[in-house]
């Protein structure tokens, strides 16, 4: 039975993601933050999955919300400590204005058309403070080049065997994820995930035909320019104004 993404990977998320040291990510995000927009003031996360970033960071903030397009995710957040939202990160559902807005774990590439990669920047836009900022990270084509040859992880969580399958199609530009998931009896579901490995100058483009400057683009994880060899970018925007 196929189902929509992250329907039932909520359950193995963990185990997927079993190797990410997440206080150290949690605490980049929050470098960024203080150099960026260091008014720690009111803070929206797009695409917090598991909640596991949020969970390190949000009581820097005087308000927290994260949100993400998938319930079953938000619903396997353990801590209560903040707001959550269900929503799509492109259609952005509020009229108050956030100091600092972020996206982690590539959530971005998950936007597979420029149009709505556009949108994502125009929503974040109408509900950025003209003084704050929006940092996000992208998957490059040097990481998707990395795993290009198929690559097969199995395992099991939650009374769930599961695989995952990964490869990249260098020529349409998308890296595809497929998982496998079993409850061991009748029970049997797929689920397709796909990214848009987009080149690095149409984030930039799209950022001023959108009403920001890239204020940095840096070697993700780090505070370095970024390569043309990257692996991953993280980005900084700061409103036109």
């Amino acid at each position: 039975m196929k189902v929509r993404p992250y329907e039932k990977v909520s359950l193995i998320y963990d185990s997927l993601m079993g190797k990410v040291d997440y206080p150290s990510w949690a605490a980049y995000i929050l470098k960024i933050a203080q150099l960026h927009s260091p008014k720690f003031g009111k803070s929206l996360e797009l695409g917090a999955g598991s909640g596991k970033i949020s969970e390190q960071i949000y009581k820097r903030f005087k308000y927290y919300l994260a949100t993400d397009i998938s319930f079953q995710m938000l619903k396997s957040i353990e801590d209560n400590g903040f707001h959550r939202l269900c929503c799509n990160m492109a259609s952005l559902p509020f009229k108050t204005n956030f100091d600092f807005i972020f996206s982690a774990f590539d959530s971005v590439n998950y936007l597979l058309r420029q149009k709505d990669l556009a949108a994502l920047f125009r929503e974040v836009s109408k509900v950025l403070d003209d003084e704050g900022s929006f940092t996000f990270d992208v998957s490059l084509e040097s990481n998707s080049i990395y795993l290009v040859r198929p690559q097969t992880i199995q395992g099991r969580k939650n009374g769930l065997w599961y695989e995952r399958i990964s490869f990249y199609k260098k020529l349409s530009r998308i890296h595809h994820n497929r998982f496998y998931i079993s409850d061991g009896h009748s029970n049997n579901y797929r689920e397709y995930h796909k990214q848009k490995i987009y080149k690095l100058e149409t984030y930039f483009k799209l950022a001023e035909s959108c009403g920001f400057k890239v204020t940095a683009c840096y070697d993700c994880f780090t505070f370095n320019d970024i390569k043309s060899n990257s692996n991953r970018a993280q980005f900084v925007f700061k409103k036109i104004n």
